[in-house]
């Protein structure tokens, strides 16, 4: 339930951020414009990813099963889109 929290928090922040064109990660990390809209799609992604994960694994294996596992994927899927936004932001900034 927490990590749906997460996940919710995670995709209003990459909407805000899609339409605003700003990024605010850190004092010195900020990104504007079409590198801003980019990182927010790694934000958006881990809610619907997480999803589409969840159903087909539940439809291939049976949701009885996978109940466990589908924690542990979902985790791996909020981590890394989170740690990919940074790393996008990271790369991607302009040096002054």
């Amino acid at each position: 339930m927490c990590l749906l929290i997460v996940e919710i928090i995670m995709l209003l922040g990459g909407i805000v951020t899609l339409f605003r064109g700003k990024l605010f990660l850190h004092q010195d990390l900020q990104l504007e414009g079409w590198r801003a809209r980019v990182a927010a799609l790694f934000l958006i992604a881990p809610l619907p990813l997480a999803f589409l994960v969840g159903f087909v694994l539940a439809f291939l294996f049976g949701a009885d099963r996978i109940r466990g596992i589908a924690t542990i994927i979902e985790i791996v899927i909020a981590g890394g889109c989170l740690g990919g936004a940074f790393l996008f932001a990271y790369l991607s900034r302009e040096n002054p």
